[in-house]
This record gives C-alpha cells, sequence and structure tokens, in this order.
C-alpha cells in the first residue's frame, strides 16, 4: 500500500498521513457558486494538493445547473473515483449523472463546500478542516448506502414536499447570505404566512396504510439529520433498505417555535410528527406544491404523482471508518 504524507498548509505542525491502495485516477467535479462562492477556494486549495500528492486527477468547474450531470456521464468510464466539491445539490448532481451510467461501480467522494452539508454532516466527513476530508477522499474506505428515488430522479440524503422546499425555491436568489436569508423566510413562512393561509393537501401512500389531508412538511429519507442540526428522522439508517418519513400537520406558532427547537436533541420525539417507515410511497399532490431533492427545487401542478422509493446498496461512498466524537452512526452494522 503506497502511503503519501500531506504538509498542512494551516497547521505547518502537523503531518496528515494519506493511504491509497493504488494510483487511482480521480474526476473533480466543484461547483464554484456553492455556499456563496466560497466552494470556489475549496476547490482551489484540494486541487493544489492533489497536484502537491501527484494524484492523477481531471477537474472541471460547474458552468450552470446541469453541468456537473454531463461532466459526469462523460468521464465516469476513464476514472476510479468521482469526487463532488460543494453542497448536498452538487452530490445530487453528480450522483444522477453516476447512475445514469449502467452498472456503474465507481465510488462516489465529497470535499464539502455547501450552505448545509447534510450528507458529509451525516456520515462525518468535516467541513472544518480540509486535510480530513482530504485524508477521507484519498481513502479506499468506502460503505455503501441506499439511494431515494423520486419519479426518475435520485436523492442522496432527504427530500421534502411543501414548506421545506418552498422555503429554498424562494431563497434562490440569495445564494451569497443563503443560509441566513433561508432561516429568515423560514420563519416567516411556518410562524406567519404558512399558518394563517392552507398548508399543502397530499394523500400520502405506504406500506403500513395512507395519510391524507393538509401538511406543513413531509420529508422522505434515509439519514437521521435534516437542515445540518435538526433530528427531523432521528430512527432512519441509510443501509437499511427502508425510507423514513417525518411529516407535520398545521399547528400553532407557539407550539411550532417550541417543536422546532427540541427537535434539535437527537432523543426528542413527538407525538405532532407522524412518523413512519416503508420500502415505498406514493404522494399524490391535491394542489400545486414545491419539491425539493437534496435541495434542488421543482414544481409540481395539482393532481400530478410522486413515486418514492428506497434503491438498496446504490451507491459506494468514501467515508471515516468509525464516528468521530459525539457523532452519530447512521447505519445498521456498527464501525469496525
Amino acid at each position: 500500500m503506497e502511503r503519501f504524507t500531506l504538509q498542512s498548509f494551516r497547521k505547518p505542525r502537523e503531518r496528515i498521513e494519506i493511504a491509497s491502495g493504488r494510483r487511482q485516477r480521480y474526476l473533480v467535479v466543484v461547483n464554484p457558486v456553492s455556499r456563496g462562492g466560497k466552494a470556489l477556494r475549496e476547490g482551489t486549495w484540494l486541487l493544489k494538493n492533489l497536484r502537491k500528492l501527484e494524484v492523477w486527477h481531471e477537474a472541471f468547474f460547474t458552468e450552470n445547473p446541469g453541468h456537473a450531470e454531463n461532466i459526469v456521464k462523460h468521464w465516469i468510464e476513464r476514472v476510479d473515483v468521482v469526487v463532488a466539491v460543494g453542497g448536498d445539490g452538487t452530490v445530487n448532481e453528480v450522483v444522477n449523472g453516476m447512475l445514469s451510467v449502467p452498472d456503474c461501480s465507481r465510488p462516489l467522494a465529497v470535499f464539502p463546500a455547501g450552505t448545509a452539508d447534510d450528507f458529509c454532516h451525516n456520515v462525518g466527513i468535516p467541513r472544518n478542516d480540509r486535510e480530513k476530508a482530504l485524508e477521507i477522499l484519498l481513502t479506499d474506505r468506502s460503505r455503501r448506502i441506499d439511494l431515494i428515488k423520486c419519479n426518475n430522479r435520485y436523492a442522496v440524503v432527504q427530500m421534502g414536499i411543501g414548506v421545506d422546499a418552498e422555503i429554498a425555491y424562494k431563497t434562490l436568489s440569495h445564494k451569497s447570505i443563503r443560509l441566513a436569508a433561508y432561516w429568515a423566510v423560514g420563519v416567516r413562512l411556518v410562524f406567519i404566512d404558512r399558518l394563517r393561509n392552507s398548508p399543502k393537501a397530499l394523500r400520502i401512500r405506504g406500506e403500513s396504510g395512507e395519510f391524507d389531508g393538509k401538511f406543513l412538511i413531509a420529508v422522505f429519507g434515509n439519514s437521521p439529520l435534516y437542515a445540518r442540526y435538526v433530528w427531523w428522522m432521528p430512527e432512519a439508517k441509510m443501509d437499511d433498505g427502508l425510507l423514513n418519513m417525518s411529516a407535520l400537520r398545521p399547528m400553532s406558532p407557539l407550539p411550532a417555535w417550541f417543536l422546532l427547537f427540541k427537535c434539535f436533541n437527537r432523543d426528542f420525539r413527538s407525538d405532532k410528527i407522524l412518523y413512519d417507515v416503508s420500502p415505498w410511497y406514493n404522494v399524490e399532490l391535491l394542489e400545486e406544491t414545491f419539491l425539493q431533492i437534496d435541495g434542488e427545487v421543482y414544481r409540481y401542478d395539482a393532481g400530478e404523482t410522486l413515486s418514492i422509493s428506497v434503491v438498496p446498496n446504490a451507491l459506494s461512498v468514501r467515508m471515516p471508518d468509525r464516528p468521530g466524537p459525539d457523532q452519530h452512526w447512521p447505519f445498521i452494522e456498527p464501525p469496525p
């Protein structure tokens, strides 16, 4: 096994060991506008260190929505590993490009550079430690995870119907202050506008039964953390072959505030939240509705139907071999 050593630029006293099973070829896809443009700096740092380590790589900077997916489709057969540098939306595009290639067995590596980085936060890839994220990227430690399929699109972490997608839609024009804008718009929608107006009417069918009526939000996913800090689906596992659903019906502002802040606690459960588990869901949209898939926003008309299912063991992802201190382990099998 070859060994490489990376001299840390930010912390000169530290030396980080990088192990690689072989000289692998990396396709690096950077979304330069992610995290308000900060992803450009992260991507530049990564490419500089890949060159320093003499790691073979081909790099592209995306120029518009859908570009990452097309890059992956074109290049994946020529590389061993695909790297996404950006947020959850970038990861989503890259993964949809990978899954469009039949029998694709290449692993995905992620260098976090997004607003929320939900995927990285769930699996323990640090976004405040570049050297550690690079170490994870260049090792052969991989784990297979389930994916979510919604009609003809794949989701890596979660998809949401209702107010979360509407918030994402209304903050698209605030890329430089995306997180602050998300919270500001969210507070207004959840606690003022949406509680006074009618939430979205849905008919949700799963293996365990049918749920219909008005919903403020309905989230389907395979990971426990949502919006980086919220334990919206605390029981979810990324490799159990099941989808978790958490849905919330309309409620008055004061209990809504209380519920939101309680969800920052991993052990919190509430009878106000509808929890369900199923390998599939069919959702009938009874009125015009926004949908977000890993943060990418879509609008659907009344009467359209979403077919949502789990795709077990669909993707190999490079990640830490064990959770960090106080980190939740979102997998069935314990760490080695």
